[in-house]
């Protein structure tokens, strides 16, 4: 009874962070062009970070501190780094 609970929990957050991933990809694809384009300026991913406003910040602290989107972002990142490798 509680492994088949266990179970469940674990196919639904399997289930979740297949749903979340595409989304995760896009927000590293477009969080790796704005470090980019800030190299370029000589910004540094600190200073890009500190300049962020407080709406934004809250929303990058949330997209990559989440603990549901563990899984999800971990994935994302090993995504991105086959193709663009």
């Amino acid at each position: 009874m509680i492994l088949s609970f266990i179970l469940i929990i674990i196919a639904v957050y399997l289930l979740i962070s297949l749903v979340i991933l595409p989304m995760q990809y896009r927000y590293l694809v477009s969080l790796k062009e704005t470090e980019a384009k800030n190299k370029t300026k000589g910004t540094t991913q600190g200073e890009m970070y500190e300049k962020m406003n407080p709406g934004e910040s809250m929303l990058h602290e949330n997209a990559q501190g989440n603990p549901l989107f563990l899984l999800a972002n971990i994935l994302a990142a090993i995504i991105y780094r086959i193709k663009h490798s």
